[in-house]
């Protein structure tokens, strides 16, 4: 019996020596009045400050798993501090979603002040402890939101940015080589760019009554087309496209307005209400009529390389010329004139720059001085039938004297 005894005290006295590690399950309320360290690396007497619980180890974690079952919700989540690789890795903090192998929401050590602030209204700052207004972005240098679609989705990626600074608010097509498609320089005005709830678009204009408006009070509202490229060559700047008639409207008064419209067949001038086909009028087969009076520059300020004209030369080559009564391939059968051929006339008389075209000018100083001609030699002949008539009343005179 002895020796057993003595080996069971021995026993006894070394299990005594070992600190016992066995788990403690407390089957009630743990309340502790001081601070709580948690982890392998807490030391007797630990210095706690403030702290009323640290976690100290190399790989300190707070794991919220829930054991629900059914329809209730059993998502385990974790408060992750830093990586625990030995051969190094981040140092951040983080919320887990343990369930979904997912890191929602992760803060890099090193991340200044006021990264993320939310005020008790509920703002949102961005590098700023007092925002303004439901989202507030403050940086140094052009704050800026970035828009990235990455390849998914099963679409191309692309991305765009939106910022702003002291030069302007543009929106940047990265991908696409980091043009500014669209640039608000700083003091622009109120509703430079209005667009309305029916979709009109206001330039200077809170109530834009046409698809595009423009409004000023300066003086200086215009419209200006303009294509920069060093090749000269014809470009269609303008385009007004419609499935019938088009009009212009010029308004320059309360109740004055000019009107350019075009139809299938002709473009006609014409002012605002007036009765009538308008003033001016140019039809698809070249005719154009007015209804005033056609007048050409034909002031002596405008001309040059004056010389006098050979009025009996100008009759002479009028004889000559043909006269033939015809009418334009795109005219009507019934529609007919009379008059030279343009090549005729420009060989005659050499005048204008297009033998295929007359001008009326020319036309009408060609039978000026025909008829000056013509009058000459009519004035002429009177006095030569002046001298005859005095001739033959003196000898019808003697005649009579001698009877």
């Amino acid at each position: 019996m002895k020796p057993n005894f003595l080996q069971t005290s021995l026993a006894l006295a070394l299990l005594a020596a070992v600190p016992a590690r066995a788990d403690q399950v407390i089957p009630d309320d743990l309340i502790v009045q001081g601070s709580i360290c948690a982890g392998t690396d807490c030391v007797n007497n630990e210095s706690f400050g403030f702290d009323t619980v640290r976690l100290k180890a190399n790989d300190t974690r707070i794991k919220f798993e829930d054991t629900s079952v059914g329809t209730f919700p059993s998502n385990d989540w974790q408060l992750t501090a830093n990586d625990t690789d030995s051969g190094g890795g981040g140092n951040y903090f983080a919320i887990d979603d343990i369930t979904g192998a997912k890191t929602p929401l992760k803060i890099m050590a090193g991340a200044p002040s006021n990264s993320l602030h939310i005020n008790a209204s509920g703002l949102v700052g961005l590098g700023t402890a007092a925002p303004i207004l439901n989202l507030h972005i403050k940086t140094g240098t052009s704050p800026a939101i970035r828009l990235e679609q990455d390849a998914n989705g099963g679409f191309s990626p692309y991305t765009w940015d939106l910022g702003g600074n002291d030069a302007g608010f543009f929106i940047r097509d990265l991908t696409g080589g980091s043009n500014l498609p669209l640039r608000i320089r700083p003091g622009a005005p109120t509703s430079s760019i209005d667009i309305a709830a029916d979709g009109k678009v206001g330039i200077g204009n809170t109530s834009p009554a046409a698809s595009l408006h423009i409004r000023g009070s300066q003086g200086s509202s215009s419209l200006r087309i303009e294509d920069a490229n060093a090749t000269t060559a014809p470009r269609t700047l303008l385009a007004l496209v419609n499935n019938g008639g088009v009009t212009a409207s010029y308004s320059v008064a309360p109740g004055v307005a000019w009107e350019t419209r075009a139809d299938a067949s002709s473009w006609t001038i014409a002012q605002a209400g007036a009765p009538g086909s308008g003033q001016f009028r140019l039809d698809d087969s070249g005719n154009l009529a007015i209804s005033g009076t056609l007048s050409q520059g034909s002031s002596r300020t405008l001309k040059t390389d004056i010389r006098s004209v050979d009025r009996n030369a100008l009759l002479d080559k009028v004889l000559a010329l043909p006269l033939y009564a015809w009418r334009y391939k795109s005219a009507p059968v019934h529609e007919r004139h009379l008059g030279p051929m343009a090549e005729d006339f420009h060989e005659l008389f050499g005048t204008g720059s297009d033998p295929r075209r007359l001008a009326p000018s020319d036309v009408a100083g060609v039978a000026l001085g025909a008829l000056q001609a013509l009058a000459g030699k009519v004035a002429e002949r009177d006095t030569q039938i002046d001298a005859i008539k005095r001739r033959i009343e003196a000898i019808e005179a003697r005649l009579a004297g001698s009877l």
